[in-house]
């Protein structure tokens, strides 16, 4: 009999090496000096390289009368959906809009700056398939990173916090990467956060940080097409443009475009609480509803951060919200029912704070707002998707049936 272990693939030098070390407590006798990065949010110096790196709107849609080359074919020129049903259940009188994101190869928005920030490298000779990719992420720019690297023949590491769903692990892993985790209450600069580690690798391994926190190819890749998109799609009639933030790259390159394309178009952030990008900064201090204090620990993932990214420039956002997972969990399940859009829980976030916008400003049938629906319901289906997830992370699912279900009861429980 063949020994079962004949079959097991050695494990490549570099990745074991990188398991070794994400055990290891960080040692500057040994390791030498590392250090997180520097985000001081939008600064000169990345205005300078966002403008010099404009390549103007990318033209031309999915070649769906031909065959694709590869999935990176289908990464971009994603639907737009009026949100009706959504909008008669939840009393909206607006033109309500969704970008619908999940369409991307990947699944979620990040694909776009996958491929711009891994094309951006390449032509500049930083990179060349074969090299080690590591980058820290929550997630979605992972799987993109990785379906990137898959196609293109890179070697992926990947450092994330332990709150990130296992769907999206799993999908990572499948794709060819070696997935480390760090502790989700790791501060961002912390010695064993994932940005940190990740730091720590490229430093020991010679491998690149392509950091989509400081990478003016995230949000270029929003510049030159998500925005050009939404323009083109309203056909320039766009009052209010709603998104959730996380690094700020989405946020930042729609925002600069839509208001050279669409004069008057404003813009509204959300961010949970727990994270402080919100401004002005007292409204990150405690949500009245729940409780949540600024620099804690929260459930919806990909966005909000406990430090300012280098891509968000928040002089491009008119107006914030805040929001609390329950209201954004419940949200979610009610555009999947309503709906139909099969969308993950930071769209629920963005929903959530859409709908707190719409109805405090009391928005007619004269005014038109979209709303950007980041990813796929696919990475969470253990998660938010879950009744059993969300009754042991103390979401009561009566609570969120009767948001879901009920005419009228999701502005009561939520203090709307």
């Amino acid at each position: 009999m063949v020994p079962h272990s004949r079959f097991i693939a050695a494990v490549d030098p570099v990745i074991a090496r990188a398991r070794e070390m994400q055990k290891m407590t960080y040692d500057p006798a040994k390791e030498g000096e590392v250090k997180a990065p520097n985000y001081v949010g939008w600064d000169k110096e990345i205005d300078d390289d966002f403008k010099k790196l404009t390549v103007g709107p990318v033209k031309g849609g999915r070649p769906y009368g031909k065959i694709c080359d590869s999935a990176l074919d289908l990464i971009g020129f994603t639907p737009m959906v009026r949100m009706s049903r959504f909008a008669k259940f939840f009393d909206v009188d607006c033109d309500l809009l969704g970008k619908v994101e999940l369409f991307n190869a990947g699944g979620s928005v990040k694909d776009r700056i996958a491929k711009r920030m891994v094309e951006e490298a390449e032509k500049s000779g930083r990179i060349k398939p074969g090299d080690i990719l590591i980058e820290a992420t929550s997630g979605n720019t992972g799987v993109g990173l990785c379906l990137v690297s898959a196609i293109k023949g890179y070697k992926q590491i990947i450092c994330l916090p332990q709150k990130m769903s296992g769907e999206k692990v799993n999908t990572m892993k499948c794709l060819g990467a070696e997935i480390l985790r760090t502790p989700t209450e790791a501060a961002w600069d912390a010695e064993d956060s994932h940005i940190f580690l990740s730091a720590r690798l490229a430093k020991d391994l010679g491998g690149h940080v392509l950091d989509q926190y400081k990478n003016p190819g995230n949000p270029l890749a929003h510049y030159d097409g998500t925005a050009e998109e939404i323009a083109e799609q309203c056909e320039g009639k766009l009052d209010y443009m709603i998104m959730s933030t996380g690094t700020g790259g989405t946020m930042t390159g729609v925002a600069k475009k839509l208001k050279e394309l669409i004069p008057g178009v404003q813009v509204v952030g959300v961010d949970p609480y727990g994270s402080i990008l919100a401004e002005p900064a007292h409204v990150n201090e405690k949500s009245n509803r729940t409780g949540q204090e600024k620099l804690t620990a929260y459930q919806v993932e990909g966005i909000g951060y406990d430090f300012i990214p280098t891509v968000l420039d928040r002089e491009v956002v008119d107006h914030w919200v805040k929001t609390d997972d329950d209201e954004a969990f419940a949200m979610c399940r009610a555009i999947v029912r309503h709906e139909g859009l099969l969308i993950g829980g930071s769209c629920g976030s963005t929903v959530a704070g859409a709908y707190r916008f719409i109805k405090q400003n009391k928005l007619g049938k004269d005014k038109r707002c979209a709303v950007l629906l980041a990813d796929s319901s696919r990475n969470y289906m253990s998660k938010f998707m879950d009744d059993g997830w969300m009754e042991s992370n103390g979401f009561s699912m009566s609570k969120m049936n009767a948001a879901v279900f009920e005419k009228g009861q999701y502005d009561k429980l939520f203090h709307i």
